[in-house]
């Protein structure tokens, strides 16, 4: 990841297309902080160039329900969620996804 002063134009991030990825990265979530990210560059993502674990397909449809249905949740909900990740380095949003997918809360974990 490179750091960069400014995003460039449209036209010289289309150009650079599947080589380059452009993108602003947010220490928090913007929605909930209203924080102006940082501009960063970086080598555009690539495939492993394989088939992935079974382990790790087996979590794909988890993460996809978590990160789809966040916005389904209650105003209280969400809010108990953004009082708990307060203090940790995790988002919100994040929190819910990893307490769906790992049982982050299941029961006598805080006892």
């Amino acid at each position: 990841m490179s750091k960069l002063g400014a995003l460039p134009a449209l036209a010289i991030i289309d150009g650079f297309k599947g080589v380059i990825d452009y993108y602003v990265h947010h220490q928090t979530c913007p929605a909930e902080t209203g924080e102006v990210g940082t501009p960063c560059a970086r080598s555009w993502p690539r495939s492993p160039g394989h088939q992935r674990a079974p382990t790790v397909q087996a979590t794909w449809p988890a993460f996809t329900w978590a990160a789809s249905n966040w916005n389904s949740l209650s105003q209280e909900v969400q809010d108990a969620y953004r009082k708990t990740a307060e203090s940790t380095n995790l988002t919100a949003r994040d929190l819910f996804t990893k307490a769906f997918i790992t049982d982050y809360f299941r029961e006598g974990q805080w006892d």
